[in-house]
């Protein structure tokens, strides 16, 4: 059995978070960032956009590392 770099294993990980910066833009504004604000129901649609462009890059460079790690 192969022993799994840790390029692959970093470029799951990296992939993972961007993937839930992409789609739960507003479970981690509740997690992170309501206890801040005072009414505030909801992100702001800049955060969103912030949000998921970071989990875009993640996803990025975490298939970067998958496929880096593989060879």
């Amino acid at each position: 059995m192969e022993m799994i770099r840790q390029e692959f294993i970093a470029g799951i990980v990296l992939c993972l978070i961007g993937f839930c910066l992409l789609l739960m833009p507003n479970k981690i504004w509740k997690i992170t960032e309501k206890w801040k604000t005072k009414g505030g129901e909801q992100p702001s649609k800049s955060y969103v956009v912030v949000t998921r462009a970071l989990g875009f890059v993640f996803v990025v460079l975490g298939g970067f590392l998958v496929i880096s790690g593989l060879s």
